[in-house]
């Protein structure tokens, strides 16, 4: 009798146990961030529910990527020369 309730205890309690924290989406997809040669990462961010990810370059360029969280998948939404060092040329990934 005690070992059915023990078993059932432990049901119990597992089944009120709160679910494992998922890994969140960002750090996911930084998994997959491909590396653009001559570019280092300047910054993560997430605006309007969209992940992107800032690169500049020893010149100051900035390149932009998106990533899709339907296909798994980065790719580069905008291209900004001398966007990293001169705030008239740097412009958001997704400013027209």
């Amino acid at each position: 009798m005690r070992f059915i309730l023990v078993i059932l205890l432990i049901f119990l309690l597992l089944g009120c146990a709160p679910d494992q924290k998922q890994t969140p989406l960002w750090i996911q997809s930084l998994e997959t961030l491909p590396p653009v040669e001559d570019f280092s990462r300047a910054g993560v961010f997430t605006i309007n529910k969209r992940i992107y990810v800032q690169f500049c370059d020893p010149k100051g360029n900035q390149i932009w990527f998106r990533y899709d969280a339907y296909t798994m998948t980065w790719r580069q939404s905008r291209y900004n020369s001398l966007g990293c060092v001169d705030g008239k040329n740097s412009t958001g990934p997704n400013s027209g």
